[in-house]
């Protein structure tokens, strides 16, 4: 018998590796392999894999957006889903005239959705869409809340001028831009709105309504939007002929002043207060007749120039436009027993702003400490003319039997001038003095368009904090904005508002943040004062596919 040596099974292909030899052969080795025999691959539950999962988590974008894009060439589509819940850390026995046992403020759900076609080179039609519906009505509905009753607006979005957000035709050349459609303009780079003017906001969320939140909170209007370049210069013209007033909170809504009479428990059972026929005092309301756009004189203008000198830009504009809230005139007088009562006609009249914008930007070499620290001082500032204010000295007067509009026209002027400073570590700091002012001011006056807030003048210097953690490879980020708010003569300081953010983008598609927003300081009347048992925590989580 003839021993033979055992002939060793053939090797798999993922065990054998070439080996390359000095003469340029090549001969084949057999890796080593465990002794163990590999275990399937299990559930792996650890952050890491959590992380490559988020990472690639796109159902949205894999089976609707990518599918229609495959179908229709020429065609983008993109969407946002955006939920925003805020929560009352306050104590329950309400505020003012306001029932604040509620502790839920808001539980949005916002879907929008974003088609862009190319029809040929330079030409696009855009439509943005918006869907809303905010679940708090729903929840909070026997607790002090029930401004869907005055505004369906607010609880959801169910008609065309809603949920039709954006719908325009562009066409763009290397020296002209034209825009024709329903469409936002943001004008002004601001903590705040100076010369950003052009469309209204939905200002539902009232003092609490941030400069983040403006993409999504102006009103779009029909016009038509036009820019020529022309080297450095550029040359923008609006025609508006569209007009939509601002959504400001109402009776029932989480923001409306504690200021204003009568309480919940008998506005929510008032019908023609809520309908604004009628207010507390038995005056009487006629019907608001808005502007027209069947009527050309009904239209709206703007008019804006930029250039550019080195590092220095700057910008002119001109707005010539209807008041964003109407305003009650009085037009009559009438008895009920021995009481006097006034008949108010809201309406809005024409108002001209005038306004200019700068931006200059270098860098300071040789900082202690810094080294190189790049720096932009940026200035807005917003002159508007005619501004109608309440007059409570004339309605009293009225009342009295001297029958006049009770009101009075004034100036105003907002302008605001900010340092922005880019430190080490992506730390950045911008801080922001706001100046608003009411010329020829008395007292009696209410409030008005760009002015203070019931006060000749008042200053806001605005801090802001922002701070990414390089260990997270800057996808956590803080942010830190505090708001003083001072007044003069009569009101003094009226509050100081608070927020605190923490934000985290899990991935490229989902970000989540956390905000706590607190108000102190002022007293009950005051702008922030009034809202001082309004402190609260938001958190909004948004899905971009």
């Amino acid at each position: 018998a003839v021993a033979r040596a055992p002939v060793p099974p053939t090797p798999r292909p993922e065990e054998v590796a070439e080996v390359t030899l000095g003469t340029g052969a090549v001969r084949a080795e057999v890796l080593p392999q465990p002794t163990d025999a590999v275990p399937k691959k299990g559930l792996d539950l650890s952050l890491g894999a959590l992380e490559r999962k988020l990472a690639v988590f796109n159902p949205a974008g894999r089976y609707i957006t990518r599918p229609i894009e495959r179908r229709v060439p020429g065609l983008t589509v993109k969407g946002t889903y955006f939920v925003s819940s805020g929560v009352l850390f306050q104590k329950n026995d309400g505020a003012g005239f306001r029932e604040k046992d509620f502790r839920l403020l808001q539980a949005q759900n916002i879907v929008e959705a974003e088609l862009n076609y190319r029809i040929s080179s330079g030409l696009e039609i855009a439509s943005v869409n918006h869907f809303l519906y905010d679940a708090v009505y729903d929840i909070e509905s026997s607790r002090g809340l029930f401004a869907d009753k005055v505004d369906s607006a607010f609880q959801m979005y169910d008609d065309f001028d809603r949920i039709a957000r954006e719908l325009y035709v562009s066409y763009r050349t290397p020296k002209l831009d034209v825009v024709v459609g329903k469409q936002q303009i943001a004008w002004g780079k601001m903590d705040g709105r100076f010369i950003d003017v052009i469309n209204s906001m939905d200002g539902r969320e009232g003092v609490q309504l941030e400069s983040g939140d403006y993409e999504r909170r102006r009103l779009p209007l029909w016009m038509a939007n036009a820019t020529y370049y022309f080297g450095k210069t550029s040359m923008n013209v609006l025609w508006i002929p569209d007009y939509t007033p601002d959504l400001s909170p109402v009776y029932g809504s989480p923001w409306f002043s504690p200021l204003i009479p009568p309480t919940d428990q008998m506005a929510r059972v008032n019908q023609p207060l809520l309908d604004g026929q009628t207010n507390t005092l038995g005056d009487s309301f006629l019907t608001l007749k808005e502007p027209d756009w069947d009527e050309f004189s009904d239209h709206q203008a703007a008019a804006r120039l930029d250039s550019a000198i080195g590092k220095l830009t700057w910008g002119a504009i001109y707005y010539y436009a209807w008041e964003r809230s109407a305003v009650d005139e009085v037009v009559g007088r009438f008895m009920v027993g021995l009481n006097p009562r006034l008949t108010f006609q809201p309406n809005v009249k024409r108002l001209h702003h005038f306004g200019i914008t700068s931006d200059y930007a270098w860098t300071a070499s040789s900082v202690p400490v810094v080294g190189n620290l790049p720096m932009v001082l940026r200035l807005e500032a917003l002159y508007t003319t005619g501004v109608r204010m309440t007059d409570s000295n004339r309605q009293a007067d009225a009342r009295a039997g001297t029958l006049n509009n009770g009101l009075s026209e004034r100036n105003t002027l907002r302008a605001a001038v900010a340092l922005e400073l880019a430190l080490p570590d992506n730390l950045v700091i911008n801080f922001q003095p706001s100046f608003f002012l009411t010329t020829n001011w008395d007292r009696g006056l209410g409030s008005g368009f760009g002015g203070a807030f019931s006060d000749r003048w008042a200053l806001a210097p605005v801090l802001y904090v922002e701070k990414p953690i390089r260990a997270t490879r800057d996808r956590l980020k803080f942010t830190a904005t505090v708001t003083p708010y001072i007044s003069w003569p009569d009101q003094g300081f009226q509050g100081i508002k608070n927020k605190l953010t923490m934000s985290y983008e899990l991935s490229q598609y989902i970000r989540g943040k956390i905000t706590y927003t607190s108000y102190s300081g002022g007293d009950r009347g005051d702008l922030f004062g009034q809202y001082g048992d309004w402190d609260n925590i938001g958190i909004e989580m948004g899905y971009n596919f």
